[in-house]
């Protein structure tokens, strides 16, 4: 069983207070969505959670089977998906793969790295170059990276806002299938085709 917990946790951005004083607990195989207006702080929130960026007030904690989780490792158990992340353009799905695993200290796998591609729908476009994608494609690629670890904690901000329903479908998939392995999964979102696919939301004002 793996646990997140914030207690309290805030963060500026100069003279303006983005979030106060939240605190949760949300433990492994639950998918929790974090809604509200544009500007509330959904994404302030769960790159602190995935410790991507440092609260300037309260704790962040993971506990993985007992063993407390430093601040500084969280992000090496944390898979993110979101429409902002930058991809090298001139390598291959399969190509990011393989740095992929390297940077988490894994051998490629290439028939595993195949496995995910078709899993999120580039079974045709894994030896693509990745300038040759649309934002949807690209997103799909976020996807595979995101998941290819299986990590305990897994995020996404906004992971439909470039993609079509069969995109839709697909994230919705993973969502699931994250869960059902017992990971975090954590969802940023004002999308409440998203939101129906988590267990609880947390709603930011």
């Amino acid at each position: 069983m793996n646990t997140l917990t914030a207690r309290s946790i805030g963060k500026s951005f100069g003279s303006r207070h983005v979030v106060r004083d939240l605190s949760c607990e949300l433990s492994s195989g639950t998918t929790t969505a974090f809604v509200g207006p544009n500007g509330c702080g959904k994404s302030t929130v769960v790159k602190m959670l995935a410790g991507l960026l440092r609260p300037d007030r309260g704790t962040i904690e993971l506990r993985s089977q007992s063993l407390i989780i430093e601040r500084c490792d969280i992000p090496s158990h944390v898979g993110l998906v979101a429409p902002y992340l930058n991809i090298y353009d001139e390598f291959t799905p399969m190509e990011l793969l393989a740095v992929h695993y390297g940077l988490h200290g894994s051998n490629f796998d290439s028939a595993a790295s195949s496995e995910i591609l078709c899993r999120v729908g580039l079974q045709d476009r894994m030896n693509s170059r990745v300038r040759t994608f649309s934002s949807g494609l690209r997103q799909r690629v976020t996807l595979a990276l995101a998941v290819s670890h299986d990590p305990e904690i897994l995020v996404l901000d906004e992971p439909s806002i470039t993609l079509d329903d069969d995109g839709r479908a697909v994230v919705a998939q993973e969502i699931k299938r994250a869960a059902n392995r017992g990971a975090i999964v954590l969802v940023a979102t004002n999308d409440d085709r998203e939101q129906e696919l988590c267990s609880k939301v947390i709603r930011l004002s």
